[in-house]
């Protein structure tokens, strides 16, 4: 089965529409997680201290 998943992805970004959409949603989702880092949302102190405030 793992086999079969490996074939599916090499296979798939051998086409570049594919490649294109991938490298389009992990850019995406690497400025959502620098804007996060930047209001410091996704660190854990600051959960644990707005936890701790209500």
């Amino acid at each position: 089965m793992k086999l079969i998943f490996l074939i599916v992805i090499v296979c798939g970004l051998t086409f570049p529409s594919v490649r294109i959409t991938l490298a389009a949603l992990l850019e995406s989702s690497s400025d959502y997680l620098y804007e996060s880092a930047k209001r410091e949302k996704s660190f854990i102190p600051y959960w644990l201290k707005k936890v701790r405030n209500d």
